[in-house]
């Protein structure tokens, strides 16, 4: 029996997420796509290390969760330098916990592209060593306008320099892994696509949480008679063109805008302000961040329509949210938006053809919308559910392993 189990350890695979703030943790985009991931896996054979950010030394530790190794690093500092700082602190523990554990078959999977330089320079060593690299680049984060120019350049030579290092870049939409075939020159990485995926829908029920009453009650909005933004608070996101637009229309419904505006970019929000003055235009909420699940689901499901200003990035998780509980949604008219949406959604390039698309939703019969609802939610129980996404995720995985 011991042989048995030694032999399996052996062909066991290792897989140390690093970019994430960790498995039990529930900030963002990668935390959610880490739960996603491990949450759903099945094949026993691949093992998981998911690194988690804590903010002091006597935090420091390594448990098991859900069969899931986490370890727990410290980073004092908070912002994108920090997370820089963080990445590297991971992947050299990682080095040296597979060199003094002896751990077969590892797979160091970077989630973002921000020490890019630092693989580049490690590569030789890794490869040495038999360790496999494996990434996950997100967006086309260089293109963010939030960033000023030199770190827009940084983050520019990171992402080449990243996939110039890696063994296999795993890109969670086409738009992203077509617009890394053009721009990397030379040697490529193994280029796969597997997208980012969405938790099956849940039913609307007719009572309501107290929670979610509350919150309707609090904005003075009811089922049907708002549409809905919802994402960070960025320039690249469209804000001022979203709201410009909706001012425009003809609509007597409201719009509920869900973004974290008092803790982003402060001189962004007076900006706006000063451009769209919308603090006059008594339909427009401007609610403030929402983290409550329970309550984001009622607000997707009863919006009349959702709408997508995103303009850089891969899969926004928050896109395949609103496809899956809102029946309407309008998606800025770029590529990452498109290979998402596809003919379920309607798309705006300006703001002249969204203040359009408000006023033609706004008159939509409830047949249309439906339909339009119906084909979204299939789209996403087709091509976004976890159980595929973790079906891809494994076979890119074993075929790295397989052909390395």
């Amino acid at each position: 029996m011991s042989g048995d189990k030694n032999m399996s350890e052996d062909n066991q695979i290792n897989v140390f997420i690093i970019g994430s703030k960790g498995y039990t943790q529930n900030y963002g985009g990668w935390e959610a796509f880490v739960h996603g991931l491990l949450d759903n896996w099945e094949d026993k054979n691949v093992h998981f290390y998911a690194f988690e950010k804590v903010s002091s030394k006597a935090e420091e530790e390594t448990i098991i969760v859900n069969n899931v190794v986490c370890i727990r690093i410290c980073e004092v500092e908070q912002g994108s330098s920090a997370m820089m700082k963080y990445d590297k602190k991971c992947t050299d523990y990682a080095r040296d916990y597979i060199k003094k554990n002896s751990i077969p078959n590892p797979i160091l999977f970077h989630l973002g592209v921000r020490i890019g330089p630092y693989l580049y320079f490690m590569r030789s060593k890794f490869k040495k060593e038999g360790i496999l690299l494996m990434e996950n680049p997100a967006g086309a984060e260089w293109r963010r306008t939030k960033w000023n120019k030199v770190v827009q350049i940084y983050l520019f030579m990171s992402a080449m320099m990243m996939a110039k290092s890696t063994d296999c870049m795993v890109c969670d939409n086409e738009g992203i892994r077509n617009l890394y075939r053009k721009i990397l020159i030379g040697k490529k990485p193994k280029l796969e696509c597997v997208a980012y995926g969405v938790q099956s829908v849940l039913p609307v029920n007719n009572e309501i949480s107290e929670d979610a009453r509350s919150f309707f009650e609090k904005w003075n909005i009811k089922k049907d008679q708002y549409y809905l933004i919802l994402g960070r608070y960025v320039p690249e996101n469209n804000y001022e063109m979203m709201i410009k637009a909706f001012m425009k229309s003809n609509t007597k419904r409201k719009l509920l805008i869900i973004t974290n505006y008092k803790t982003e970019l402060q001189k962004f929000h007076r900006h706006i302000l000063k451009s769209t003055d919308y603090e006059n235009d008594e339909r427009i909420i401007m609610a403030g961040a929402l983290y409550n699940k329970e309550i984001l689901h009622y607000v997707r499901q009863y919006a009349r329509g959702y709408i997508h200003g995103h303009s850089v990035g891969g899969t926004n998780p928050g896109l395949l949210e609103a496809m899956s509980e809102t029946n309407v949604c309008m998606l800025f008219d770029v590529s990452f938006n498109k290979c998402v949406g596809n003919n379920a959604a309607l798309y705006f390039e300006n703001e002249e053809e969204l203040t359009s698309l408000i006023d033609n939703v706004d008159k939509m019969d409830n047949e249309k919308m439906e339909k339009f609802g119906e084909k979204a939610r299939e789209r996403m129980k087709q091509e976004y559910a976890w159980k595929h996404i973790v079906h891809g995720y494994n076979i890119v995985i074993h075929n790295l392993l397989k052909n390395r």
